[in-house]
């Protein structure tokens, strides 16, 4: 235990990544001078939370840049259209960025008190609620101030990243290990395990309880690896693959879309040289269906004129 700080949930040897530290602080009386801009994210029983995921891979751009090395010219133009259109560019750029902490739109000048830092203050219903996330929970402990409390809070993310980057690295180091021994044993070793992992298209639910970008999700899970299993000539991960993306769209409102996809995929993968108009039409429609489901319908004109085109 280090400054007090004590591990609610979670194994301490094995951290998961995702995580959530919180302190426990009395809320200043209403129009006291002592008021600042985080009073309304305290709970009533004086939780003041911060939470993070340091879990996700952002390691994308190298996988983007062996798959497209590892695809033939016709299917590497495809993921081209798509890697490079602008709003999916920009889509990818801001999937990269940290998020900062919620700073509450009042405050003044007192807002030059508070630091940001890769994580997002939280509001919970009470310290019960809080315990009940998954992940690995901090007792930061108990402040008379909430400036204090929340420095300590932001402090906080920034340890526990360290220590679960360290982690994560040791594992990967013993993993090496692992790996050398077998070769210098002379064992069997597994066979196409990296390449069955980066094929495996992880989605739980359906679009109806989805959270995250969609344009995001089409982009830079599911439409790569369906592709790279076109270029394996793997016809059972490209069935599932397809499989697996009609069924968690299966609550999109215009499933016309999603057999257009599917038919667009099942005719590259038929000929293994796509036309050059399958990346436009496969980037478009992702617009359209993220557009849809995001409720920018301000988007849709443009991109169905450009979908009426192709299909002219």
């Amino acid at each position: 235990m280090v400054f007090g700080i004590i591990q609610k949930k979670g194994d301490e040897n094995k951290l998961c990544g995702k995580v959530i530290g919180y302190v426990k602080v009395s809320k200043p009386e209403p129009g006291s001078n002592e008021e600042t801009p985080f009073d309304s994210l305290i709970s009533p029983d004086g939780v003041l939370a911060i939470q993070a995921d340091y879990s996700k891979n952002l390691d994308f751009d190298a996988f983007r840049s062996n798959l497209q090395q590892s695809l033939p010219k016709g299917l590497q133009e495809v993921l081209k259209q798509i890697f490079e259109d602008e709003e999916i560019k920009e889509t990818l750029e801001s999937a990269k960025k940290v998020s900062l902490s919620i700073i509450p739109p009042k405050g003044g000048d007192r807002m030059s008190d508070f630091f940001p830092v890769p994580a997002q203050i939280v509001p919970f219903q009470s310290e019960e609620a809080l315990l009940n996330e998954d992940g690995d929970i901090y007792f930061l402990g108990e402040f008379s101030s909430v400036g204090t409390a929340h420095l300590f809070l932001m402090g906080f993310p920034i340890l526990y990243q360290s220590k679960y980057r360290e982690l994560v690295e040791q594992e990967k180091k013993q993993q090496v290990d692992e790996l050398l021994a077998e070769i210098e044993s002379g064992k069997e070793l597994p066979k196409k395990i990296e390449y069955e992992e980066n094929l495996a298209i992880h989605l739980e639910g359906d679009l109806s309880n989805f959270k995250g970008n969609l344009l995001e999700l089409l982009d830079i899970q599911i439409l790569p690896k369906i592709m790279y299993t076109i270029e394996k000539n793997d016809f059972e991960s490209f069935k599932i693959g397809i499989n697996t993306f009609r069924n968690f769209m299966q609550t999109y409102p215009q499933q016309q879309d999603i057999e257009k996809v599917i038919s667009i995929l099942q005719d590259i993968n038929e000929k293994k040289h796509p036309n050059a108009s399958d990346s436009k039409h496969l980037t478009l429609l992702c617009k359209k269906m993220s557009a849809l489901h995001h409720e920018e319908f301000e988007n849709l004109p443009a991109i169905q004129k450009e979908l009426e085109e192709i299909n002219s």
